[in-house]
């Protein structure tokens, strides 16, 4: 009676297993790029991580402040991008390093995620964590 159990335990985890691993979890994966691998290749996922800096004098707010719009630049590559959220980080402003998600929909990025990077919260010495 156990050996049965036993076979229907392990027939149930191997089953399980087998339906995850034939599952395409590709849309949850968000790849990095860089501006110039967007603008240039061709990819299957709608759904892209950039990095890089606010140009400076590219900000601009809708009158409800609810959208953000601005430039990411990387080295002498930009992008146009727009952020629809009333949540703006603290430290996001002209040359502030972002990192943003969204959708990139007729060259631009449709961002649902804007974070901003803080330097000086990493570097060695630093007291302020």
């Amino acid at each position: 009676m156990i050996n049965k159990k036993f076979l229907l335990v392990i027939l149930s985890f191997v089953t399980i297993s087998i339906g995850w691993i034939t599952l395409d979890y590709k849309a949850v994966e968000v790849p990095y790029v860089s501006i110039q691998d967007l603008k240039t290749k061709q990819y299957e996922q709608k759904r892209f991580r950039l990095g890089g800096y606010v140009e400076p004098g590219s900000i601009n707010y809708s009158d409800d402040k609810l959208t953000v719009s601005f430039n990411l630049t990387q080295k002498k590559f930009n992008l146009p991008v727009q952020h629809f959220s009333a949540a703006i980080p603290d430290l996001f402003g002209d040359s502030a390093e972002v990192i943003i998600e969204g959708k990139y929909i007729n060259e631009v990025l449709i961002a649902d995620n804007l974070m901003t990077k803080c330097a000086s919260r990493y570097e060695e010495g630093s007291n302020s964590y």
